[in-house]
């Protein structure tokens, strides 16, 4: 399915942060919204997810949009939620400048689930198909 049909479906989730559909049964797709990430803001993001997997962690595809940075408790609340809440993400950062940028940061430290930008839906879907997150 195209990105474009995709989002002619009904939504499986919204949140302050982000719309979600779901893809394949185990991989979820969600457009972010330019809301400043706060503690409250990331935990009932964080629940909304979850309830939406049976508290199962799901492969995201999220396009990325432009947002203020998080203060550092929310930052940490954010990384400590990651493998809890997504088994793999793929980012869709239209805007080369901004993959650059999340390449860069996860460069230096590695993240605790897999992660890779793309440009388009199609190859970040791709790559989580073939990805094998059990274990």
């Amino acid at each position: 399915m195209r990105l474009e049909e995709l989002l002619q479906t009904p939504m499986i989730g919204e949140s302050e942060l982000a719309k979600y559909w779901r893809v394949t049964p185990d991989i979820v797709y969600a457009e972010s919204k330019s809301t400043a990430r706060t503690i409250e803001t990331i935990a009932s993001n964080v629940a909304l997810v979850k309830s939406m997997n049976d508290n199962k962690p799901v492969k995201l595809i999220i396009s990325i949009a432009k947002s203020p940075v998080p203060d550092q408790a929310t930052r940490e609340l954010a990384a400590k939620e990651l493998p809890l809440t997504y088994s793999a993400m793929a980012m869709i950062a239209t805007n080369k400048l901004t993959g650059f940028i999340i390449n860069l940061i996860y460069g230096m430290k590695k993240p605790p689930i897999p992660m890779k930008t793309f440009s388009n839906f199609k190859d970040a879907r791709n790559w989580l198909s073939k990805l094998d997150v059990t274990k």
